[in-house]
């Protein structure tokens, strides 16, 4: 019996069956950790290449609704400028109007009382032009007048038939309606930028949560875990758009070149602007009557012959008055006050930290193998592709800003770090989104990423090179000079 047993254990000895079942058990086990190795490794990177993904399109989105806004107050400011101009010629063609309108109305009462004057005999006729008259020598004197010439601003004579003919010749190119409906216009325009500029801070945020929401999610993986976290995002300090706006002032000249108009505002808007209609909105632009000594106002002198009646009519003499003078103050309706025009213009801090549009997204570092053990408390052998104990983020970073591009640049050629030059600010209208540098101190300053990091609830921990080395403190301080964007 003991050499039976003898035997067969020598023969066991020597005996290699089983051999590469044992090693194909062992291989198999490897191949198997390598393969869930190589998966674990490519779902974190696929995520981290998501968040990314994310974080860009949201911040350029954000940039974008910055580029169509700013693009379209510069749109507006163009059509303000023609409208403004359009609005004062108007303005002072309804000023005249009127002015003249009193006139005639005042030399027709000086009429009526000279006509009626008890300055004649029962048998001399009293005839207009003849006996009596309203009006001036030429030049402007007194004495022997002539009928109907009026002298108006003191340096021109006019009769009142030809004053009758010009209101009637231009009263259908004139009409109040025009006038008000280029004011209504330019109030419309100023209503429309100061809408565009309270709300551009909400679109933003619509804009980024609708990339973010779109672009990264949690998987079936993720949501089998308990408690596995969420996707989270933030704005860093993003400001409303009226810090980096304002009302252009002082300049009309400047306002009027948005709408393609060269050289000083009388120019443009006509002979009487700066002499009786004259700037005076201490916010934006506006003018308004002004009377300014001689300036639209209208003289004359009444003439009367006297006649006594006794045995037959005797001359008595002449009695010339001089009238009241008319001034355009005395015309005055709610249209000699202007509408005023308040362009947008950019601050220059649009193109510091103020401007910047920052977004940070962040998602948990959940286990890839979830799926494999259920998402449970005891993954086993798969605990080895659990990071941080669970407790780890991953997040993204980045910003943008809307740039510009002047006449003359190449195409795809835009700025969004220099200061926009005055003459163009805000008249040039081709704007863009362009991502910004985020160590650049004109994109965000020292503090961006801690305060991103404790919006998105990123703890400064991250785990270390293996298992069993602990944690590492990220210095978030020191982070600027590794981003690029």
């Amino acid at each position: 019996m003991f050499k039976v047993l003898r035997l067969k254990t020598a023969e066991l000895a020597g005996d290699d069956s089983g051999v590469a079942l044992a090693f194909t058990v062992t291989v198999s086990l490897a191949v198997f950790l390598f393969g869930f190795a190589v998966y674990a490794c490519g779902e974190i990177v696929r995520e981290r290449i998501e968040l990314q993904n994310a974080s860009d399109a949201a911040a350029y989105s954000g940039a974008l609704v910055q580029a169509d806004t700013i693009s379209r107050i510069a749109v507006i400011n163009k059509a303000m400028a023609w409208n403004y101009v359009m609005m004062t010629r108007r303005q002072m063609d309804h000023i005249m109007d009127n002015f003249l309108g009193l006139t005639v109305s005042a030399w027709n009462n000086a009429c009526n009382v000279t006509r009626t004057a008890e300055y004649t005999c029962s048998c001399h006729m009293h005839v207009e032009g003849w006996n009596w008259r309203v009006g001036v020598t030429p030049g402007g004197g007194g004495g022997e007048v002539t009928h109907r010439l009026i002298r108006l601003n003191e340096s021109q004579d006019v009769f009142i038939p030809q004053i009758l003919a010009a209101r009637a010749a231009h009263a259908a190119s004139n009409p109040v309606s025009q006038l008000t409906a280029l004011r209504r216009c330019i109030d419309s325009m100023n209503r429309a930028e100061k809408a565009l500029i309270s709300g551009m801070k909400k679109r933003i945020e619509h804009a980024v949560e609708y990339c973010v929401k779109s672009d990264v999610s949690l998987t079936e993986n993720d949501r089998a875990i308990k408690n596995s976290g969420k996707v989270n995002w933030t704005i860093y300090d993003l400001k409303n758009a009226s810090v980096y706006f304002e009302a252009l002032n002082g300049d009309e000249s400047r306002f009027l070149r948005f709408g393609g108009f060269s050289g000083p505002p009388r120019q443009a808007l006509g002979a009487g602007a700066d002499v009786w209609l004259k700037q005076t909105a201490s916010q934006g632009f506006r003018r308004d009557y002004a009377q300014t000594g001689s300036t639209l106002s209208a003289r004359w002198f009444t003439y009367n012959q006297v006649w006594y009646h006794t045995t037959f009519c005797v001359f008595g003499g002449i009695i010339v008055l001089p009238a009241g003078a008319v001034t355009g103050a005395m015309a005055q309706d709610a249209f000699f006050k202007g509408q005023t025009a308040g362009p947008q213009v950019l601050k220059s801090n649009f193109f510091s930290p103020d401007g910047s549009i920052v977004v940070g997204v962040s998602r948990p570092v959940n286990n890839p193998l979830a799926f494999v053990f259920g998402g449970g408390d005891k993954p086993g052998i798969y605990s080895a592709f659990t990071v941080g104990g669970g407790r780890q983020t991953m997040w993204g970073v980045s910003g943008a800003r809307a740039g510009y591009r002047l006449s003359g640049w190449r195409q795809g050629e835009y700025c969004s770090s220099t200061v926009l030059p005055q003459r163009e600010n805000l008249c040039v209208t081709d704007w863009d989104a362009m991502f910004l540098p985020l160590r650049d101190k004109k994109t965000t300053s020292s503090g961006m990423l801690a305060a991103v990091a404790k919006k998105l609830g990123v703890s400064g921990e991250f785990a270390g090179k293996d298992r069993l080395s602990g944690y590492s403190k990220l210095a978030f301080s020191d982070c600027a000079k590794h981003l690029y964007h």
